[in-house]
């Protein structure tokens, strides 16, 4: 739902709200959700699966790797070159996991159900280019389609935006692809304020991308 950021790794470890090393156990791996068979009964989906908004290391790689490919394959058709997104690798991406977890200067949660599958994801940072003393970022924000509106996505910005307003953010901001009017109608539900128009590298593709920010990160953070 977001733009993500080139991947870059770093030599400590994932850091979680508190700033500190995050060492998760190792999560059953998963197969795909399968959105058909979940939709015939949304409340029954609901009241069935609880889900916990948990920090992730490089332990969960695979599983965000799964969860990445999907959410891709499932929010960018039509949006992205379909030659692209069915080259997705799971394997290649939980390479990727591994190194970004890493890193202490980013934070990614996850929703996590009962039996320890993961669903849905987002990560934030000091904005790339920051608007004001110190910015907060969104580089990346999948919720599974079968997984979707039920406030996932929702716990998940509000989680990330805690941890980065304790690290000091004051603000927040997001890049969405400009014609992914899902993730607009979401992040324009949460507040978000038109930020400017760019165009990005997505995919293999320069794309168009419009930005969304949060010039009070309490309004996030207080919900």
């Amino acid at each position: 739902m977001s733009v993500p950021h080139p991947l870059t790794p770093a030599k400590a470890g994932m850091s979680g709200e508190n700033g500190g090393e995050v060492l998760s156990k190792p999560r059953p791996s998963a197969t795909p959700l399968d959105p058909t068979s979940l939709r015939r009964d949304r409340s029954s989906v609901q009241s069935a699966l609880t889900y916990a908004i948990v920090p992730v290391g490089p332990a969960d790689a695979a599983q965000l790797a799964r969860v990445h490919v999907q959410a891709w394959r499932e929010s960018y058709r039509g949006l992205l070159p379909e030659d692209y997104l069915r080259r997705l690798s799971a394997p290649l991406h939980a390479r990727r996991w591994r190194a970004r977890l890493l890193r202490l200067d980013e934070i990614t949660l996850a929703a996590e159900s009962q039996d320890g599958a993961l669903v849905a994801y987002a990560s934030g940072q000091a904005a790339r280019e920051a608007h004001g003393p110190f910015e907060g970022e969104i580089t990346t924000l999948y919720v599974l389609r079968a997984a979707q509106r039920i406030g996932l996505g929702r716990a998940l910005m509000t989680g990330v935006a805690r941890a980065l307003a304790d690290r000091g953010a004051h603000s927040l901001v997001v890049w969405v692809l400009r014609d992914n009017r899902r993730a607009r109608d979401f992040y324009e539900g949460l507040g978000g304020a038109p930020a400017g128009e760019r165009d990005e590298m997505v995919g293999g593709t320069l794309a168009p991308t419009v930005g969304y920010r949060w010039t009070d990160i309490r309004k996030l953070t207080e919900g």
